[in-house]
């Protein structure tokens, strides 16, 4: 009967402890407060992430950004042409542009300073969210993610 209350014993327990229904939870709400904070610029935060991973790597391969940011080829790809579209992203060299390394462009670098103020707002906004302890938490589980490389 539509609109009926299963009380399934596995769905409770799943939506009570679910890592992967929680974060998955949690990232829907903070990427909110940071696309809210970035749309004045014409950013989301998805490509604000890609566009400081480029800027730090200097010359970022496609294959290494999506390695580093948890990125699937296709996602990476449609995000790469759009901010190359707008000036963001510039592609090096010739050859297969699947495979061509990014840098930042001038209008990049621009965007990314000029971005600072919103994404601070973002960031207190999201902190008093989370809470410290969980910010704290957060990071430090992000940390060592990188750090071995999981």
């Amino acid at each position: 009967m539509a609109g009926t209350k299963d009380n399934l014993p596995a769905a409770e327990l799943i939506a009570g402890e679910c890592l992967g229904v929680r974060v998955r939870t949690l990232n829907r709400a903070v990427t909110a407060l940071y696309d809210e904070a970035l749309r004045p610029h014409g950013l989301r935060v998805g490509q604000l992430n890609l566009l400081v991973a480029v800027a730090r790597m200097g010359a970022a391969r496609p294959g290494d950004l999506c390695r580093l940011l948890r990125m699937d080829k296709s996602t990476l790809s449609r995000d790469v042409e759009l901010m190359r579209r707008n000036g963001w992203l510039e592609v090096d060299g010739s050859g297969d542009k699947r495979a061509r390394p990014l840098r930042i462009s001038a209008q990049g670098r621009a965007l990314l300073e000029g971005v600072v103020p919103a994404w601070r707002q973002a960031q207190e906004r999201a902190g008093a969210m989370l809470g410290g302890e969980a910010t704290a938490a957060l990071g430090r589980a992000v940390d060592r993610l990188w750090r071995e490389g999981a």
